[in-house]
């Protein structure tokens, strides 16, 4: 069986002063070991008396995030972009998000948390994760062909 995998992992690195803003992207992949997607549903449950104590559920919200572990690439434009973030706040933490996977483009503003870009034990290199948090729902259109 094949492993499923994201095809291309991108993060906003610059934005246009624009209203949408108009990103430019650069790949998170060199060093990048890891990454788990969780939808973060948030879920209503009812007991309804025709359900004879059984559940009716209906997921009513979500808060889509990526959990990003790997190690630390210095000189790599997406690790340095969100390693640069590292000690800021509010909007500054603000981006944008593409993921290409399953034949399909997955574009979100984003806002980035839980940065490490450096520790781990003394033999091994410098750490790298973040937390990716999707800001609103996301546009999922079919990934371009290339």
């Amino acid at each position: 069986m094949d492993a499923v995998w994201v095809d291309e992992l991108n993060i906003g690195t610059t934005a246009t002063t624009a209203t949408p803003p108009v990103w430019t992207y650069a790949k998170l992949c060199k060093g990048i070991t890891g990454m788990t997607f969780s939808e973060n549903e948030q879920n209503q449950q009812n007991f309804f008396l025709c359900g004879k104590g059984f559940a009716d559920n209906d997921v009513t919200g979500a808060a889509p995030e990526l959990v990003i572990t790997g190690k630390r690439i210095v000189g790599d434009t997406a690790q340095d972009y969100i390693a640069g973030l590292q000690f800021k706040l509010g909007d500054e933490r603000r981006s944008s998000v593409k993921v290409i996977t399953g034949g399909k483009q997955i574009t979100c503003d984003c806002t980035i948390g839980n940065i490490t870009s450096f520790g781990g034990n003394t033999t091994d290199q410098n750490a790298f994760g973040c937390t990716i948090r999707f800001n609103g729902k996301p546009t999922v259109t079919d990934a371009p062909t290339q």
